[in-house]
């Protein structure tokens, strides 16, 4: 019978407001052999002749006949830092969070790390670790907790100034954070695993579709000023720049007659429902863009209903999310939880992924094409548009 610890659901009932967040060789790295069948030396030399280095360093015993396998053994042990346990009996994962700063997320995580032990059909042990903000010593306690419990692998979808936090304790614990990018951060530590998405390289990428004439629309959020930052800093001449308060829902005082608009490529770094209604606006103004620009934040399904197609219909929106198991994309449903659409959600699939094969189950396929570099995921970045009823890819230079 499948065994979890899930201390969750009572504790997260009630919630703060949600708020935009924002091969790796570690300390210790655990070889766990799952195979039941013995590996003479032609099948450990078939593993190394086919690259599959960590069946390998599973199936190696400590005296084979064969001094070349004993050899590369050392060479990939020293390389990898091996040391050897005991075939584990379940998986064991930590999902630890700051639940009064990440809000809404900590049951959508919560769902998505379930969702994917649930289709490996495995015994597993899960528990919820909350540190309730995001300050030192709350964080430092938790992690104690997490570790007295005997726990190795944590996701935490922690904040920017959360993560600076977490890399400053002294931990052996491996983490997978998905909220954050290692571009935005400075470390050498190897334990920690980033997921999260690259917004320069997505505002990179819209910027190829633009013309010379660029204005911006942001919020006051910290992504909005991070996006913007990211277009002031590409050279590109900007003819106009806009922070709009959260509670302001009516333009007319700058859109009204605002001719430096006319023919510009908008950005619009805003969350969706104030994307929708500056879209909808520029029409009734009678202003007519180059071409209306966004990156993930507006990779929303919801768009297409909540504006008209001729207000989107020349938009570009930058989309990091790739293709996901059918499977798992339904046992999310399942738990009224989306990984297509929520790019945290799909991060945390890929962290759950890339720990289940490489330290529980090294023979299993994965589930996702994302590679991990450098302790960061690779994301490809699309560029979309919002059609009549999708999302569809563009071809550069389709205008």
């Amino acid at each position: 019978m499948r065994s979890f610890l899930i201390l969750i659901f009572i504790a997260v009932i009630s919630m703060a407001k949600s708020l935009y967040l924002s091969m790796l060789p570690l300390p210790k790295t655990t070889i766990i052999n799952l195979e039941v069948q013995e590996c003479n030396n032609n099948c450990l030399e078939n593993y190394i002749k086919n690259g599959e280095i960590f069946s390998f360093l599973s199936n190696y015993k400590q005296t084979p006949s064969d001094t070349n396998l004993t050899k590369e053994y050392e060479t990939l042990k020293i390389k990898f830092n091996i040391y050897n346990l005991k075939k584990v009996q379940n998986v064991k994962i930590a999902l630890m969070v700051p639940k009064n700063v990440i809000g809404r997320y900590t049951i959508s995580t919560t769902n998505t790390i379930l969702s994917y032990l649930l289709g490996k059909k495995v015994n597993f042990n899960f528990e919820l670790f909350n540190s309730n903000d995001e300050t030192v010593e709350n964080i430092t306690n938790t992690i104690k907790k997490i570790e007295n419990e005997g726990f190795d692998f944590v996701i935490a979808p922690y904040t920017l100034e959360g993560v600076k936090k977490l890399l400053s304790i002294d931990t052996n614990l491996i983490f997978y954070i998905p909220t954050i990018n290692k571009s935005e951060v400075t470390t050498q530590k190897t334990n920690f695993i980033f997921g999260g998405i690259d917004y320069k390289k997505q505002i990179e990428k819209l910027l190829v579709f633009t013309n010379d004439k660029v204005a911006i629309f942001a919020d006051e959020s910290n992504i909005g000023f991070k996006l913007s930052s990211y277009i002031l800093n590409s050279g590109k001449k900007v003819v106009y720049k806009k922070i709009i308060p959260q509670k302001l829902t009516k333009f007319r005082s700058f859109l009204r007659r605002n001719k430096k608009l006319e023919n510009s490529s908008i950005f619009l770094n805003t969350p969706l429902v104030k994307t929708s209604l500056l879209a909808s606006q520029f029409r009734f103004y009678k202003i007519t863009p180059y071409a209306l620009f966004s990156t993930q934040i507006n990779y929303n399904p919801l768009l297409l209903n909540l504006t008209q197609f001729d207000d989107r219909k020349n938009m570009y929106i930058a989309n990091s999310i790739g293709h996901s198991d059918d499977k798992l994309v339904a046992i999310n449903k399942l738990l009224d939880n989306n990984i297509l659409f929520d790019w945290i959600n799909y991060s945390t699939s890929i962290g759950m992924d890339y720990i289940y094969t490489l330290y529980f189950d090294n023979n299993a396929k994965r589930m996702f094409d994302e590679n991990i570099l450098n302790n960061q995921v690779q994301y490809d970045i699309k560029v979309l548009k919002p059609t009549k009823s999708a999302f569809e890819d563009v071809v550069m230079f389709d205008r």
